[in-house]
């Protein structure tokens, strides 16, 4: 059995390479995003402008999930995905806002 599981990693190296390229990625693009969310949390403190804004969510799950069946993804999965990366927005834009987030 292990000459199989040798055989599924070489056989499985090019595509598992492209993927951790693929997550490298993923995780600087969500670095720059909650940057993004850092910096909106400073600018909405002086006003008073809670983190959780449910219109602008709501408009973004109906791009992201728009987007995604463009490209032939399952819409309700990045819908869960936002939802996730949604959660930790808020917990950061509490903790910026000095909430105990």
């Amino acid at each position: 059995m292990n000459g199989d599981v040798d055989e599924g990693d070489a056989i499985l190296a090019e595509v598992r390479t492209r993927i951790d390229a693929l997550d490298d990625a993923l995780v600087d693009l969500l670095a720059q995003r909650f940057a993004a969310v850092a910096q909106a949390a400073r600018l909405k403190q002086p006003y008073g402008i809670p983190p959780l804004t449910p219109r602008r969510f709501a408009a973004v799950l109906t791009r992201v999930t728009g987007r995604a069946h463009e490209r032939g993804l399952d819409s309700e999965a990045a819908r869960r995905i936002w939802e996730a990366i949604h959660d930790e927005a808020l917990r950061l834009e509490a903790r910026v806002m000095g909430g105990t987030g």
